[in-house]
């Protein structure tokens, strides 16, 4: 019966010196992470898709609302660069990273973001707002890159272009 107990004491000591050294590397961490989201997102206002690309693995995979998949950076590297080229815009782009945790080489990032763009023939701007999921991998090298994106909208699509947004085309008549 001791010995069980002095196990479970062992146990509870242990869970609560793991808990604990979580949440140090989860706050320097969290610190890392704001550095890295407000370049980010200045490359996104820019329009700066080769710093995009840059935070990403080479063998990412990047899961964004309303398109496929992409798998690698060079995918995705293509199609900021197709975003941009087409002439979509942002004259917004927060992102607030709310939880990071994580163990060894993976921490997994959440938080929530609130963008302001145009896209290409449409001269109003529209506003969204969501949800996302980061997985970042320590490189060899040390550094952190993104290894999983995931986003969503909490706007549904359908309202996004709001009541009397006109288009380029409108506008010329």
């Amino acid at each position: 019966m001791r010995s069980m107990l002095s196990l479970i004491i062992v146990g509870i000591i242990l869970s609560a010196a793991n808990l604990f050294a979580q949440s140090d590397y989860s706050s320097e961490l969290k610190m890392n992470i704001n550095k890295i989201t407000d370049t980010y997102s200045k490359a996104m206002l820019s329009g700066d898709y080769n710093t995009i690309a840059g935070f990403f693995a080479d063998d990412a995979i990047y899961l964004p609302a309303y398109n496929p998949t992409l798998h690698g950076k060079d995918a995705i590297l293509e199609s900021n660069k197709k975003d941009v080229e087409s002439g979509m815009k942002y004259s917004t782009f927060k992102i607030n990273s709310t939880d990071a945790f994580g163990s060894g080489d993976l921490v997994y990032e959440i938080g929530t973001f609130e963008v302001n763009f145009t896209v290409p023939n449409n001269t109003t701007a529209m506003n969204d707002h969501g949800k996302y999921l980061n997985i970042w991998q320590r490189q060899g090298n040390g550094s952190w890159k993104l290894k999983v994106e995931t986003w969503n909208s909490d706007v549904n699509p359908m309202s996004m272009n709001q009541a009397g947004a006109k288009s380029k085309e409108d506008e010329s008549k």
